[in-house]
């Protein structure tokens, strides 16, 4: 395949991204809370070493084409700023906080994962409850992203309205007790997002001279 078609493919690594995401959720399943027992805990990484180890690595993978699939959205959004640019640069700017805050919170998981049984139980809580409460770096991260997006498409209309609005509502969420059932609107969100700019490529963006910069 050339140049071309892998440019025209690259909207699609969205769509991989959120699949990857499903794929590890059910890989892993669910983690022990932060209340659990000790025995409980450890008990659970050691029965579960293989599946949260891969889970780990499925959804690293997954956070890989996320940015790919940023990367794709900045190059569309770009069209529609004149100037600087600076909204297109910060949605992509958040989309790395928020991709390494979840590498960090993978990252955790996955040394409970590797290590239990070779460190102290108390480690292994540790790692546990770090993991769980590792979430404002993600939270803050979308939130950039979704606002950024959200801002520029209802000024330009680079993507349509009903795409704005929900991205600004998402964007807002993202850093509320109710910032997990965002991110969740938000891959739904992504995937929409990610067809479209599909269906886009190779068509030349809609020109709007009266669109502006943060």
């Amino acid at each position: 395949m050339d140049s071309q078609g892998l440019q025209r493919l690259a909207p699609l690594t969205g769509i991989v991204f959120v699949v990857l995401v499903v794929v590890a959720v059910v890989v892993g399943g669910e983690t022990p809370d932060n209340d659990d027992s000790l025995r409980s805990i450890v008990a659970f990484w050691k029965d579960n070493e293989g599946e949260q180890i891969a889970s780990s690595l499925i959804a690293a993978w997954g956070v890989v084409f996320f940015v790919w699939f940023a990367a794709s959205l900045r190059s569309a959004l770009r069209l529609a700023e004149v100037g600087p640019a600076r909204l297109s640069a910060l949605s992509f700017g958040g989309a790395i906080i928020g991709a390494v805050g979840l590498l960090s919170s993978l990252s955790l998981a996955f040394a409970a994962a590797d290590t239990v049984g070779d460190v102290p139980p108390v480690v292994t809580q540790t790692f546990t409850i770090l993991g769980n409460e590792f979430f404002l770096p993600i939270a803050a991260g979308y939130a950039i992203f979704f606002l950024a997006i959200g801002v520029l498409t209802v000024r330009t209309r680079v993507l349509p309205a009903w795409l704005g609005w929900p991205a600004l509502l998402i964007g807002v969420a993202c850093v509320t007790p109710i910032g997990f059932f965002a991110l969740l609107v938000g891959l739904v969100w992504i995937l929409i997002v990610s067809v479209m700019l599909y269906q886009r490529a190779g068509q030349p963006a809609p020109a709007n001279p009266a669109s502006t910069t943060a």
